[in-house]
């Protein structure tokens, strides 16, 4: 199919906006098309140029691995992203700390807490409290791919997940999705705080760590299984969405 050049260029406007918001700089987009795709540098950066678009299955590659629409990167139609696919966002989630009786489709969900560790010295760790917790809607969680006790929550701290995940917003973990899917995010262990970062995985066993606010934040990259590398609790399968 042969595609006029505007069509070129548009395309290559919201491929770049989409590699630009998961934190890809400009000198590693064609390197990560051609991981994503298994295409050749050289088609990667025509893409990038305007100089051809890539076919359906290969674009559908691109959508998946950088979480936006597949209409939209083709033909910039409708939200860039639909977060009742890539992400499961619901409202039915309810704090509780009491007593009060489950409901037969309700489960209770535990939180993930920093706590100063017992040495007095100021570290913390991150545990699983099961004095204050949420419930979820047991149907959501099934549609969700979530065994109810391989989920917990916990709550973001700072600016670094904006606009996506703002502060003092709750998420629910899934803590059975320890793998790296590439710009999912995740809730992280890093040396006893609790961060929520996207992750991407790069060659020699070593990961990107990025945040949304990628200008305030520049993204890291670790070596998984290093001392000082953060301990995947788990892929984030629902935020809250203050209105």
């Amino acid at each position: 199919m042969v595609h006029t050049l505007s069509e070129r260029d548009e395309f290559a406007s919201r491929l770049k906006k989409a590699l630009a918001e998961q934190g890809i700089p400009d000198r590693g987009q064609g390197v990560h098309l051609k991981n994503l795709t298994g295409v050749t540098p050289k088609a990667a950066s025509k893409w990038l140029n305007a100089e051809s678009m890539p076919g359906q299955s290969k674009l559908v590659l691109i959508a998946k691995g950088l979480n936006v629409r597949a209409e939209w990167l083709r033909f910039g139609t409708g939200p860039m992203r639909e977060n009742s696919k890539n992400e499961l966002v619901f409202h039915e989630a309810e704090f509780v700390d009491g007593d009060a009786p489950l409901r037969e489709d309700e489960v209770e969900i535990p939180y993930f807490r920093e706590v100063e560790m017992a040495a007095g010295d100021g570290r913390t760790q991150v545990i699983e409290n099961h004095g204050a917790y949420m419930r979820f809607s047991l149907p959501r969680l099934a549609r969700a791919g979530v065994d109810p006790k391989q989920a917990a929550c916990a709550t973001v701290t700072g600016d670094s997940m904006e606009p996506a995940i703002f502060d003092g917003s709750p998420i629910g973990i899934d803590k059975s999705c320890r793998h790296i899917i590439d710009g999912k995010i995740y809730a992280l262990d890093h040396g006893g705080m609790l961060r929520v970062k996207r992750l991407y995985r790069l060659p020699l066993n070593r990961m990107r760590v990025v945040s949304d606010n990628h200008i305030e934040y520049p993204e890291e990259v670790y070596t998984l299984g290093d001392p000082d590398a953060p301990k995947i609790i788990g892929r984030v399968f629902w935020w809250e969405v203050f209105a």
